[in-house]
């Protein structure tokens, strides 16, 4: 058995090891979303979501499945949202679930051409699949109101 002094430094190394891995996961899911909303290619959420899913966004009640968020980030596109921007701050993983924790921000513009910035923070537990990716099985935001 290796000295605990050495146990400690594999430990250590084997968890930093992983964290960076969840880490590009969850940026590279921040990625995929951001080409959906940004492109914009609405069919793009579909593969994002778990078949249970569900939406929670400031103002609105849960939205659940995939064909139903896909349908709401459709309608925000539309409604004149570009330039959505995620900023991973944390993240953190248990098992088959994981999360992550970001500043969001997205442009709003009307009609007019006028542009408000709207921004919050968003919150997401992951699923690991089968295959080893992650899905989102819950998606929360928040909104932040700028001065």
């Amino acid at each position: 058995m290796p000295p605990p002094e050495r146990f400690c430094s594999l430990l250590v190394v084997v968890t930093a090891a992983r964290a960076e891995d969840l880490r590009a996961a969850m940026e590279a899911a921040n990625m995929q979303f951001l080409k959906a909303f940004n492109t914009p290619d609405p069919a793009g959420f579909l593969p994002l979501y778990t078949a249970d899913a569900v939406l929670l966004f400031a103002d609105a009640p849960p939205i659940r499945g995939p064909e139903a968020i896909t349908r709401f980030w459709e309608s925000r596109i539309r409604a004149g949202a570009r330039a959505h921007t995620f900023e991973l701050i944390e993240t953190g993983a248990d098992g088959k679930y994981a999360y992550q924790l970001s500043r969001a921000g997205v442009q709003l513009i009307r009609d007019s051409g006028e542009r408000t910035p709207i921004s919050g923070y968003t919150v997401r537990v992951f699923e690991r699949q089968s295959d080893g990716g992650w899905k989102a099985k819950i998606h929360m935001f928040n909104r932040q109101d700028v001065p």
